[in-house]
């Protein structure tokens, strides 16, 4: 069977990297803050254009949208057998991701809290109960780069997180731009490994490696948010896709991965409890995991106290624009006052996302490969289910937080909670261009504004609406103890 779409799904996805490729190189905009400091002959390199923020935005909305476009492409095209050269698409993502840490980080100014914490820990102060604001007192020229509203918050990353960005610290010293390159290099170095691993745990079929070589390794949307901005995530998540890749042969150490990883982020805590439902027939692997687990977290937390909860805490109460609750909130708030609200609506979080579980289940179950061994395919697929119902449901959720269910997505088979990651990863990454908070011009404002506030929100209760017309389709919730797929080994 011929395939006319896919060098063209491909082509889209190319010039959506190429995209925001050239958008880095403009220099410092409404998109991408300034790195001080710093030898010039080391990446990240860009031009000083002065790019008008409208410019920044159309481009990178641009890009978003053809990016999702070839996505789109591919998974038809791959659902209908098509099967391009997995190692060529592989080793093009990773020269993807190297392109794309040579321009400066985009789409927020997360990175340059992550260098004030880094700095924080390696001048001896405490990240989780110092700021930003500690260094500018100092005169650190780390701490004065942080952009509000983040110059007063200490961090709500896990301990493994912390060494990260020490060890940046450590390197970069007081430049900003050190600290950041050898950030976005761990990042996109866990990204590129974390494609090699989903290669290697989707075995010897050619569809299969096809698949994640597109869906993550070349993925636009994921080289913007996750390599390209710089964020943590990637970071993380390679320790809890080791793990996937680890529970079958040894459950120690998957959990000892996995619990980095919630040292990491403790978000990917999902990711024990899909090793769980894996594990569930082998009652001293499961004990062995969640044992190991329980180590590491305690092993890296000790050091540096429970004061590592505090912002993780205050961050329960927070509600982000583009998301469906949203829509709820001031109704709530004028009931039940605003702590109340906060609440309440972290509780419906909860029973919303239960409630998605329980919808796409079967769907979820039926995308699980024949193929695979089936404490991988099971873990896999709970993982997929779990992230990406707490993605459409949690209060509070950005584009970055997609790869923790990308990743286990990518192993499955095609399915429509496809085309529900993508729908909600393209409406996040459009929603939260240009990214930086700083005044923007009426237009690009209003925009921004509609995307994020009114969009968003709407538009994420239509993806769940759309949850609901998939598990319909698939014929509601499975048995508990779905039948093995035939020709499936056991481990």
């Amino acid at each position: 069977m011929e395939h006319p779409f896919g060098p063209l799904a491909l082509g889209l996805c190319v010039s959506a990297i190429a995209l925001v490729v050239l958008t880095g190189l403009l220099g410092p905009s409404a998109a991408q803050p300034p790195l001080p400091g710093g030898p010039s002959w080391l990446p990240p390199y860009h031009f000083q254009a002065h790019p008008a923020a409208g410019l920044v935005t159309g481009l990178l909305l641009t890009a978003a949208l053809i990016g999702a476009s070839g996505l789109a492409l591919a998974l038809r095209e791959l659902g209908r057998g098509w099967a391009p050269d997995p190692g060529r698409l592989t080793l093009g993502g990773a020269v993807a991701a190297l392109a794309v840490v040579c321009v400066p980080p985009m789409g927020s100014a997360d990175h340059l809290v992550y260098a004030a914490y880094g700095r924080l820990a390696a001048t001896g102060g405490d990240p989780y109960q110092d700021t930003a604001a500690t260094l500018v007192r100092d005169g650190d020229p780390v701490g004065v780069a942080v952009e509000a509203p983040w110059t007063d918050v200490p961090s709500v990353y896990g301990p493994v997180a912390t060494a990260e960005q020490w060890l940046a610290a450590r390197i970069g010293g007081t430049s900003v731009h050190t600290i950041v390159l050898v950030l976005t290099l761990l990042g996109a170095a866990a990204f590129v490994l974390t494609g090699l691993l989903l290669q290697r745990a989707a075995g010897p079929d050619r569809i299969a490696r096809a698949r994640v070589a597109i869906l993550w390794s070349l993925n636009p949307l994921l080289l913007f948010v996750a390599v390209g901005a710089g964020h943590l995530d990637a970071f993380a998540l390679v320790f809890a896709v080791g793990a996937l890749l680890a529970v079958r042969r040894s459950p120690v150490l998957a959990g000892v991965l996995v619990g980095l990883a919630c040292a990491a982020k403790i978000s990917l805590g999902l990711y024990v409890l899909a090793l769980a439902w894996g594990l569930r027939g082998r009652p001293r692997a499961l004990a062995a995991m969640i044992g190991s687990a329980l180590v590491v977290g305690i092993a890296t937390y000790l050091p540096v106290g429970f004061g590592a909860f505090d912002q993780m805490r205050e961050n329960t109460k927070l509600v982000s624009l583009a998301v469906p609750l949203r829509l709820v909130l001031k109704p709530l708030e004028s009931a039940v006052g605003h702590d109340g609200a906060r609440s309440l609506i972290g509780l419906l979080g909860w029973l919303l996302g239960a409630l998605v579980v329980w919808l796409l289940a079967r769907t979820a179950a039926r995308a699980r490969p024949a193929a695979m061994a089936h404490v991988l395919r099971d873990s896999a697929a709970a993982a997929a289910l779990l992230s990406l119902a707490w993605l459409l449901t949690t209060p509070y959720s950005l584009p970055w937080y997609d790869v923790a269910a990308w990743a286990p997505l990518v192993l499955l088979a095609p399915s429509a909670l496809d085309w529900l990651l993508l729908a909600r990863s393209t409406l996040l990454v459009c929603a939260y261009v240009p990214g930086r908070v700083v005044p923007l011009p009426d237009a690009v404002d209003t925009l921004q504004r509609t995307l994020r506030g009114t969009v968003g929100p709407w538009a994420g209760a239509a993806i769940l609406v759309a949850a609901v017309l998939v598990s319909r389709r698939a014929g509601g919730f499975p048995p508990l103890r779905s039948p093995r797929s035939p020709g499936a080994p056991r481990s």
